[in-house]
């Protein structure tokens, strides 16, 4: 997946124009990103592209290709060529799948991220993009956003929605596992709430003979009494919060702000915030979105808020943001050998760079090292 910065310069020169796919792609993609100059073999992710950006550029060429591209897709062929060459194929990635496939397979032991509250694993691409060579990266992602489950006005789901404690989303995510890898090793990454799901997991992976290695949690809290208000409200208020923390890492964060607006309201006031104004004039997909979105973040928010672990024989690399006040109940909960790091940057911003370059560096030691 790496492109060095030599060989992009040298195809930014050299490049031809291109297809009208590769055209419409470049156009997007120097639209998104604020560039006039993208060219058909530039990485998205080494040129500005995050894991929210992604998130446009996906929805902005589904709708004007007519595609159905996916975050499997954008990581496995990261620039415009790649892409375009790729999607004249078949699908190469089956969007209804839970666990999607971030990057190319490799020779080295392969790496599972699990999806944080929200349950869309964006936010690993990052990661993915310094830890995907010559290693298969695969993201669970919530069953909810991949489902046919029909969602109210407030965005509740109106049917069953499946496992809704972290026991047992952790039980179908250890089934899909099985299922997926056998007993073949892999390694587990999960980053806030899915660091807890991922723990979960590591408790049962010896009972299922599963093959995992190694567990690192990326600045996860895991609490003994509830600590926060998990009402209707104050859901959707955490939910608002979360979201546009990720969209601007280091914007001033109130989660007591009233929300002054009906729930569908407030989804369409987020989708604009991802997608922008004009792609919410095109259509109601991004106000659909975020409402599956909140569906997921609800389920797995009340899940946490009802969790009390279960201490086991689990090892972890804790990686951690200074004002994660929660080790001392890691270390009483996960009773093998738990190393603490602590790594800069907040809590919203650690997948980015400059500390995603960091903590993927920390993360391939620490998975390499004997046990």
């Amino acid at each position: 997946m790496n492109q060095s910065p030599l060989h992009t310069e040298a195809a930014r020169d050299h490049a031809p124009r291109g297809s009208l796919i590769e055209q419409t792609l470049v156009e997007i993609w120097n639209t998104i990103l604020g560039r006039t100059e993208v060219a058909p073999t530039d990485n998205f992710f080494e040129i500005g592209g995050d894991s929210l950006l992604a998130l446009v550029a996906i929805e902005q060429v589904n709708q004007r290709l007519g595609w159905k591209l996916n975050l499997s897709d954008l990581l496995r062929y990261p620039s415009v060529r790649a892409l375009a060459a790729n999607k004249a194929l078949l699908q190469a990635a089956n969007t209804e799948r839970t666990i999607v496939r971030m990057s190319n397979r490799g020779a080295r032991t392969p790496i599972l991220f699990i999806h944080p509250v929200g349950g869309l694993v964006f936010a690993y691409a990052k990661l993915v993009h310094h830890l995907g060579n010559d290693r298969g990266c695969y993201g669970i992602q919530s069953p909810i956003l991949s489902s046919s489950t029909e969602l109210g006005a407030s965005g509740v789901p109106g049917g069953p929605t499946g496992p809704d404690t972290i026991e047992a989303i952790a039980e179908q995510y250890a089934d899909l596992i099985a299922d997926e890898f056998g007993e073949d090793d892999f390694h587990l990454v999960g980053w806030s709430a899915g660091g807890v799901i991922a723990a979960e997991v590591a408790r049962l992976a010896s009972g299922r003979g599963l093959g995992l290695q190694k567990l690192v949690l990326i600045d996860s809290y895991v609490w003994m009494t509830l600590p926060f208000d998990a009402s209707e409200d104050a859901t959707l208020r955490e939910f608002r919060a979360d979201l546009l923390a990720q969209i601007a890492p280091h914007a001033h964060d109130d989660r007591t702000a009233p929300l002054h607006a009906s729930p569908a309201v407030l989804f369409r006031e987020l989708a604009a915030a991802l997608f922008g104004a004009e792609a919410q004039r095109a259509g109601d997909f991004g106000a659909q979105f975020v409402q599956r979105l909140y569906a997921a973040y609800r389920v797995s928010f009340r899940a946490l808020a009802a969790y009390r672990p279960t201490p086991g024989p689990v090892a972890a690399l804790l990686l951690h943001a200074e004002d994660n006040d929660t080790l001392e109940t890691w270390r009483s909960v996960l009773r093998g050998a738990l190393t603490t790091e602590l790594v800069g940057g907040g809590h919203y911003g650690l997948l980015g760079e400059p500390d995603a370059a960091t903590i993927a560096a920390k993360i391939e030691a620490y998975c390499t090292a004997e046990r």
